[in-house]
């Protein structure tokens, strides 16, 4: 792809480049366009540094609630600067009211595309990065904030130089505020979601997310128990349910029955823990999932703060 200044895209109203006047950075080449966002690669002209910016698509400047997200997942990301969460540099609202937040520039791909590509993960590789997000989920709870919607897409492997390949989670777009559990979190959404309301991903929610009701840090962990699940087995836990089917009375198999490689008992006991239907049964926090998961993961390898 070749690289252009950011003149060669003119500075209209609707493009990348419009969104970087008066800030110290040039537009350099698309990265990627989701359904309400675009992401580009810029570069700071002094520092000569690149940069990931995600910036609102045009036809939805102005949507007040896109707005006050991306300010949450600024937020969020910045005040927790762990290294398996990705870190946020910049933010502000451009002419056009446009909202603009620049981001670390990572190197790989999201687990999901690793999962196409390979199907399943062998389990030593698919427990450090089980862990490495548990430790990124650990972070956040402390600090008062759920993500809800953690799922292979929004989780990047990312390659870097000391340490090879590490996880980092993204999007904390829809993520709850529980602004009693420290002083540090920031701001909830200015228009909470109303209660009811089903945010997130439905392969990866939680029981108690689909039902409409208020979510905790047990939420997280269950949707990490499904990643886990996942990426050992290509598969979803509860593929093979039924809409109508109740989810308190059916029990998922145990990855070893897919993995196509050896997985302990101990180990599906532990990941099945993480996935049960009662928030009760589950582990009740990151910390304890990991701990379950560490003496089947041989050299995982987890960065703390």
């Amino acid at each position: 792809m070749g690289q252009k200044s950011s003149h060669s895209l003119g500075h209209g109203a609707d493009t990348p480049a419009s969104a970087l006047l008066s800030t110290p950075y040039e537009w350099v080449a698309p990265l990627g366009r989701g359904g309400m966002g675009e992401v580009h690669l810029i570069e700071h002209t002094f520092l000569k540094r690149r940069f990931a910016l995600k910036i609102v698509r045009p036809q939805f400047a102005g949507h007040a609630q896109l707005a006050d997200r991306m300010r949450l997942e600024a937020q969020a990301a910045a005040r927790l600067s762990h290294p398996h969460i990705v870190k946020i540099v910049d933010f502000w609202i451009a002419s056009g009211k446009r909202p603009c937040m620049v981001m670390e520039l990572l190197e790989g791909e999201t687990v999901a595309r690793e999962l196409l590509r390979r199907r399943r993960l062998p389990t030593p590789e698919a427990l450090r990065y089980t862990c490495q997000l548990l430790s990124a989920l650990e972070a956040a709870h402390e600090l008062g904030i759920i993500h809800r919607d953690i799922k292979p897409e929004n989780l990047f492997l990312h390659h870097e130089a000391d340490h090879g390949r590490i996880l980092k989670v993204l999007d904390f777009g829809i993520a709850r505020v529980m602004p009693e559990a420290s002083e540090l979190a920031p701001q909830p959404l200015n228009v909470p979601t109303k209660t009811g309301t089903f945010l997130g991903s439905p392969k990866y929610a939680s029981p108690e997310t689909l039902r409409g009701e208020p979510v905790d840090h047990r939420s997280d962990v269950f949707s990490a128990g499904l990643v886990c699940y996942t990426m050992l087995t290509g598969r979803g836990a509860f593929d093979r349910m039924s809409a109508n089917e109740d989810w308190s009375i059916f029990v998922p198999e145990p990855p070893s029955r897919h993995a196509g490689q050896s997985v302990p008992p101990e180990l599906d006991a532990v990941i099945l823990k993480a996935i049960s239907h009662g928030k009760s049964n589950r582990f009740q926090n990151a910390h304890a999932f990991a701990a379950g998961l560490l003496p089947f993961s041989e050299g995982a390898y987890v960065q703390t703060r």
